[in-house]
């Protein structure tokens, strides 16, 4: 068994997708009246688009089909995402991965939508695992993805770290009794990601030993 693994959440984290994301759904959605602001934004952070259309049918009386609308805004924002990945970032998955250090991806997204960024940024190689908002039934802020993930990489929960932009996300990953490192961007304070056993702005801020050091301490 691994001495430890990192679970990486998708958006916001290994592809900086947040403001295309919201911008294609403002675009569907100002048909209707819709559209967020970045605090509207925050809240929503981290969760599973399914959880999100409950929510706007609760606050807006909006009925929308979630597969059909996740179509229809990926297509919208793929067109115009960044197809290739921070080099600080692939740097740090290099290291990893050349040290045989066990890694997966725990995501609110859809499989379809996981799968096509993660070809288009070229590191879906480095996962040996991806969990998708379709494979378990309760989402984050509930640590069910992240304890899928740690499950199929065949690491316990306390021996592994996850990697998470958002405040929904780091609470998930400490209820599952895992370590989370928070990515800081400009929808959360620091302060917000607090839970979180360590706050970095770029992924130059960690290595592979300072990962192994936070859990010799």
């Amino acid at each position: 068994m691994a001495e430890f693994a990192v679970i990486w959440d998708m958006d916001g984290v290994l592809v900086d997708s947040t403001k295309n994301i919201w911008d294609s759904f403002n675009k569907l959605l100002k048909p209707h009246g819709i559209q967020f602001s970045d605090e509207d934004i925050k809240k929503y952070l981290g969760r599973s688009l399914r959880d999100q259309i409950a929510s706007w049918k609760e606050r807006w009386d909006i009925n929308l089909e979630v597969e059909k609308f996740s179509k229809e805004a990926g297509e919208a924002e793929l067109e115009v995402m960044e197809k290739k990945a921070d080099k600080n970032l692939l740097k740090l998955l290099n290291e990893l991965k050349k040290n045989k250090v066990p890694m997966g991806v725990g995501t609110s997204s859809l499989r379809w939508r996981a799968e096509k960024i993660l070809d288009l940024l070229e590191i879906k190689d480095y996962f040996s695992v991806l969990v998708t908002a379709e494979d378990v039934t309760n989402h984050k802020p509930n640590p069910d993805i992240f304890l899928k993930v740690g499950e199929k990489l065949g690491v316990k929960p306390e021996n592994c770290v996850v990697i998470e932009d958002a405040a929904s996300g780091i609470e998930a990953a400490k209820r599952g009794n895992m370590k989370a490192i928070g990515y800081l961007t400009k929808y959360h304070k620091k302060s917000e990601l607090e839970k979180a056993d360590l706050v970095i702005e770029n992924f130059s801020d960690i290595s592979l030993s300072k990962i192994h050091k936070m859990f010799k301490d």
